[in-house]
């Protein structure tokens, strides 16, 4: 598992990050940095230069640690300048949701690093920080669900029946899901389920939209994001396995993950 969501995360992130240089109109493309930012389109292209090298590092065996950790700190970056949005519009849902995908793949990214083999900084990892990062991500996107409603149902193939039920069920499903992880639990089921979840997403939603409309710029930002949110979440489940393993061969009285 950890190793699907390493590769997920890092290949969607460097897909993002091609897909905003690719685009030399920054106000069609996908970009990593508010509109507002002084000298946006510069930064924007560096910035995604960044997010291309670090998505594609992460997929290299010596060089994935200390790539994950630059994909945290540029992902953290991210988020912060998301915060005046917060702080412009607090009770618009979709400033948080797109906080929230910040988030996960910050989550994803962290937790990634402190999961790898030791290396020098190994003192800096702390994977219940990336699991704590990645559960609040989850809080926004169920909230969503509900009051987007209108907008997430349609997002629902026509093949599949109920679709405001599923709409309501999957929303109720994220916030199961973080506050599992948060408050402990039964948490590694429950990462392991929206893992599924959101993997069933990206599949089910995603893939069709690009391949319909494969020049439809919009939808291939949707899915790339789809995507690192489901890498994010594998390594998020992984991480239980993983840290439960460590445990038990360092003390084996202890079943504690």
């Amino acid at each position: 598992m950890l190793r699907l969501g390493q590769v997920l995360l890092g290949v969607s992130i460097a897909a993002l990050g091609a897909l905003t240089l690719g685009i030399h109109d920054f106000a069609l493309a996908w970009s990593p940095l508010p509109k507002w930012l002084v000298l946006h389109d510069a930064l924007a292209a560096a910035f995604a230069a960044l997010l291309l090298a670090a998505g594609v590092a992460v997929l290299v065996p010596r060089a994935a640690r200390p790539a994950a950790l630059l994909l945290a700190i540029l992902l953290l970056l991210q988020l912060l300048l998301q915060v005046p949005l917060i702080v412009k519009h607090p009770l618009v849902m979709v400033v948080y949701e797109n906080a929230g995908e910040t988030l996960s793949e910050l989550g994803g990214a962290w937790t990634l690093f402190s999961l790898l083999p030791d290396g020098p900084l190994a003192a800096l990892r702390n994977v219940r920080i990336g699991r704590i990062l990645f559960a609040l991500a989850l809080l926004p996107f169920g909230l969503a669900h509900f009051v987007y409603l209108e907008m997430t149902a349609p997002l629902i193939p026509s093949w599949l029946p109920f679709h405001v039920p599923l709409a309501w069920f999957t929303g109720a499903a994220y916030v199961a899901a973080g506050l599992g992880i948060l408050f402990g639990v039964l948490p590694r089921l429950a990462a392991t389920l929206n893992a599924v979840m959101v993997s069933l997403f990206t599949l089910v939603i995603w893939v069709p939209a690009v391949i319909a409309a494969p020049a439809k710029l919009s939808d291939w930002s949707e899915f790339c994001v789809s995507t690192a949110i489901t890498g994010a979440a594998w390594i998020a489940a992984a991480s239980f396995a993983a840290t439960h393993g460590w445990v038990s061969r360092q003390n084996p009285s202890s079943s504690k993950a």
